[in-house]
């Protein structure tokens, strides 16, 4: 349950919370005094007086109350937004900030319940949190208002609500276990509602296969209910028992205290009236301990998935050559040895691609042919540096690739990739000429598909032959020296086909663009400066280009 409080000093300041905690203590202060102020009020009233004084003191301690709570809850409000928007802006630059192995190996779906749901508990606990701050502060300052009446019931009240927190706390490490596992479950049900929507296809098809995972989406709801109900009774058992504690010190206060201490009427009158004013403060902070609980935990998976960020940005290549920029203007790539492997969790090779030696100089078409887990998108995403190289370099114009120099090489590329995502919004790009794009958009046959309005396309809800073109749109719009083309002609029509190799490489080409394209179309070969094969992670030059060779 530390976890939030430790949580929120982490992210706010110490002044900001000492302040919150000075409003709150002059809220329960003046809520406290209330009460004192009533009871001396009420015995005046006793013997049929009446002072307008301790009227106007109960007005001016309401009004201090009021204005302590409400600028406190405001305050509190407030800053944890802040924090909350802190630490979501701050995750987000981690993210883009990570190398590409690092987001493969994240739970994309355990991302988006950290930054959601999780940041949603934190962000609804504000006022409950305020509220339970004050109330402890009004609980303290009215014990205190009783031990000043009697010391033994002072003793007898802090005996009673100290057994029914301690009797609380004894509890709460099997109901965090739960609530550990509650999550988790949940974790799982929000993959499987993935899988749902990811893999409805292959669902649709196979009715077997359909209800399989159905049942298994079942299970999941099914543990799910019965973790949340268990949780649930065990707040509730543990909350009622705490009462039960509050109801004994009541009768003690009333039955039992009078016969062993001479106490006087009025002060019995003034005692049992404060146990009544706290045990609504009390039940209530006793109350949302399972809410703060739940807090807790979503602030230690928050915390924990920043960790994993932070730890993953130490591994990070550490600078070689300190480069302002790379020119666009280059005149040879060089890959020298160059590998790239991955590993399971025991660091047990599974595969490899390289030693690959090769020049690529400015202005070549280049294609790169092979079969399906040969290690072309992998060979490819390690030149383009997503990937950093285990073994070999990579040098422009002899200069080394490494550390402050890599992301101006990396910038040098414009890419298509098979699993390319396309933005709604263009990027990066300053200035962009809507008469261009909306040329470009005729000649790839989607100016009745979508239009670019204030910067963005209006519609990408499109077949894949469709959105390739759209991301193609946009890669020329880019205009980098570099351009990465994965399997982009596969999804489209023969006559689209045709357009790409003969007009649009061509085209780039004669620009002095530099062009890389992976394809299993060997009737334009030809139109390659050169022709490589990737077989088991292996890169071959082809020098004979016919169909039999391949």
């Amino acid at each position: 349950m530390f976890e939030l409080f430790t949580f929120l000093k982490k992210e706010g300041d110490t002044l900001f919370w000492k302040q919150i905690a000075i409003l709150a203590t002059i809220s329960g202060i003046a809520n406290a005094s209330l009460l004192s102020i009533i009871n001396a009020a009420a015995a005046l009233v006793e013997d049929e007086e009446i002072h307008y004084r301790y009227f106007l003191l109960y007005i001016t301690l309401f009004i201090i109350f009021f204005m302590a709570k409400k600028n406190a809850l405001k305050k509190v409000t407030k800053k944890i937004e802040l924090i909350i928007s802190d630490i979501r802006n701050r995750i987000s630059d981690k993210l883009i900030s990570s190398e590409l192995s690092t987001i493969e190996s994240l739970d994309t779906a355990s991302v988006f319940v950290r930054l959601t749901k999780d940041a949603n508990v934190i962000s609804n606990i504000t006022i409950s949190l305020t509220n339970a701050t004050q109330s402890i502060m009004m609980i303290f300052f009215a014990l205190i208002y009783v031990l000043l009446i009697s010391e033994v019931t002072f003793l007898a009240v802090l005996i009673c609500i100290s057994s029914g927190v301690l009797l609380y706390l004894s509890h709460s490490k099997k109901i965090r276990a739960e609530l550990i596992e509650t999550y988790k479950i949940e974790d799982e049900f929000f993959h499987s509602v993935d899988g749902i929507l990811r893999g409805f296809k292959d669902l649709k098809l196979n009715s077997k296969k359909s209800k399989d995972f159905l049942d298994q989406h079942r299970v999941l709801l099914d543990k799910l209910i019965v973790l949340r109900s268990n949780t649930g009774d065990r707040f509730i058992t543990n909350i009622m028992f705490s009462e039960v504690f509050l109801y004994i010190l009541l009768a003690s206060v009333v039955f039992i205290i009078p016969n062993f201490v001479a106490e006087t009427h009025a002060d019995v009158i003034k005692i049992t009236a404060t146990t009544l004013f706290i045990i609504a403060p009390l039940t209530m902070t006793v109350s949302l301990i399972p809410t703060i609980s739940k807090a807790s935990i979503a602030a230690k998976s928050l915390n924990d998935l920043e960790d994993t960020l932070d730890k993953e940005q130490k591994k990070l290549v550490q600078p070689i050559e300190k480069a302002e920029h790379i020119d666009r203007d280059f005149r040879e790539i060089e890959l020298k040895d160059l590998e790239f492997n991955y590993f399971d969790k025991d660091n047990t090779q599974l595969f490899g691609v390289g030693p690959v030696n090769l020049n690529i100089k400015k202005g070549e078409l280049i294609f790169i042919v092979g079969g399906n887990g040969s290690g072309k998108s992998t060979f490819i995403k390690t030149l383009i540096g997503l990937y950093f190289p285990d073994k070999g370099s990579i040098s422009i114009d002899n200069e080394l690739i490494g550390g402050y120099n890599y992301q101006p090489y990396r910038d040098l590329f414009s890419i298509v990739l098979t699993d390319f995502y396309l933005f709604k919004k263009i990027y990066g790009i300053e200035n962009v000429k809507h008469s261009h794009i909306n040329k470009l958009l005729i000649e790839m046959q989607l100016e009745k598909k979508t239009e670019f309005i204030d910067g963005s396309y209006t519609n990408i809800d499109l077949s894949t032959g469709q959105r390739k073109r759209l991301a193609l749109i946009t890669s020329l719009i880019e205009d980098k020296p570099i351009y990465i083309f994965d399997e982009w002609a596969a999804d489209q029509d023969p006559s689209f086909r045709k357009y790409f190799y003969i007009d649009i490489l061509q085209t780039l080409k004669d620009a002095g663009k530099t062009i890389i394209a992976v394809t299993h179309d060997d009737s334009y070969f030809h139109m390659a400066d050169r022709v490589f094969k990737m077989d088991y992670g292996k890169l071959t030059e082809l020098n004979n280009l016919k169909k039999d060779s391949l």
